[in-house]
């Protein structure tokens, strides 16, 4: 699993952890009475046999007492707040991950719990409360453990290279990615549409070169570095051709292209007002910005074409679960290409 698709689960298990306060609060102060029956505890081991009678008593008087801890709570509320949790950690921690034991215990433990609460809240018995406390010994190690570990792994994910002031940084996800000559493919085509822009905003690659903040296999998760004006460009309109492609392949339901000219790009892309921004002279480069137009439309096919998620900055721009599974057909890829057939199409007037 990538590292970025993997932060994102490990905040949103932190976000369900913290939304579990009647869990967590019961969870406290079954810990707390656990606390007190451990010491209780040492000291029959260790005492004189008035102490072992006084502490045996102390201990029969802890368990009566339990009512005053769960009264104050709402089971239901509790009841809710442990599935609520449990789907959220499944979802985040468990589908797609390679080795899920370790949360999959928890669940179980999580279910062991409310069993053990509900059995304790029906039928209040000392045995009852026992196992309500034992079970709930366990929650509260595993789930202080959980937070600890993910609250690790958030702290330390971003501990790679960062960009200079004067760059910007491009974080590009692809999921569907098919063989190492695909990944190679689209390694080469980001840094083609860089050097491309880099042209155009007369800006020398020698030195504001394409530099890695941290490549990853598997899928494919780029982070670069590069000049601020030219990464900005690539951000944008990175985003705007994967809108392109997802959007046509919605609303046509059928394979969809860029023609690969200018009035193309600047109708998809606003490619010639987006360079005029950056101060190019588009006017005086009309010639040369229709041949660019080619080498743009080619790398970012590349990069978006066949993908039904593409993450950018942390922002991921998808389409529906139908149509990623036709998305991720073999036969079924969107072109960024000039179509003349298409294009008549388009053109038709629909019949009376």
């Amino acid at each position: 699993m990538l590292q970025p698709n993997f932060t994102r689960r490990v905040e949103a298990a932190l976000a369900a952890l913290d939304a579990g306060a009647t869990l967590i609060q019961i969870i406290e102060s079954l810990n707390a009475v656990n606390d007190g029956i451990d010491s209780r505890l040492l000291k029959i081991a260790v005492g004189a046999n008035n102490d072992i009678v006084n502490n045996a008593n102390a201990l029969h008087s802890d368990f009566a007492s339990l009512p005053s801890v769960t009264r104050e709570l709402s089971a239901r509320k509790l009841f809710l707040e442990v599935q609520t949790l449990s789907d959220h950690l499944r979802e985040t921690l468990c589908d797609g991950a390679d080795e899920p034991t370790y949360v999959i215990e928890l669940l179980s433990e999580l279910d062991q719990f409310a069993e053990a609460y509900n059995t304790y809240v029906v039928h209040q018995i000392g045995s009852n409360a026992l196992m309500l406390l034992l079970v709930s010994r366990r929650v509260h190690g595993s789930l202080s453990s959980l937070r600890k570990f993910l609250e690790y792994f958030r702290s330390n994910a971003s501990g790679h290279l960062v960009h200079a002031e004067s760059e910007g940084e491009l974080s590009l996800v692809l999921l569907n990615i098919a063989s190492v000559l695909d990944f190679a493919n689209k390694l080469t085509a980001l840094q083609s549409l860089y050097d491309e822009l880099c042209s155009m905003l007369n800006v020398v690659t020698a030195s504001q070169p394409l530099r890695i903040g941290k490549i990853e296999s598997g899928s494919l998760w780029a982070r670069v570095f590069g000049d601020m004006k030219v990464i900005g460009l690539m951000i944008t309109f990175l985003e705007e051709a994967a809108r392109y492609v997802h959007r046509n392949y919605t609303k046509e339901g059928k394979i969809a292209g860029i023609p690969k000219k200018m009035e193309a790009l600047n109708s998809i892309l606003d490619f010639s007002n987006r360079l005029r921004e950056n101060g190019v002279d588009v006017s005086a480069l009309e010639t040369r910005l229709s041949k660019n137009a080619l080498t743009i439309a080619d790398n970012l096919n590349e990069l978006v074409s066949g993908q039904p998620s593409v993450e950018l900055n942390g922002q991921i721009i998808s389409v529906g679960a139908e149509i990623q599974k036709a998305l991720l057909k073999p036969s079924e890829t969107l072109m960024l290409e000039h179509s003349s057939v298409q294009q008549s199409e388009n053109k038709r007037e629909p019949s009376a």
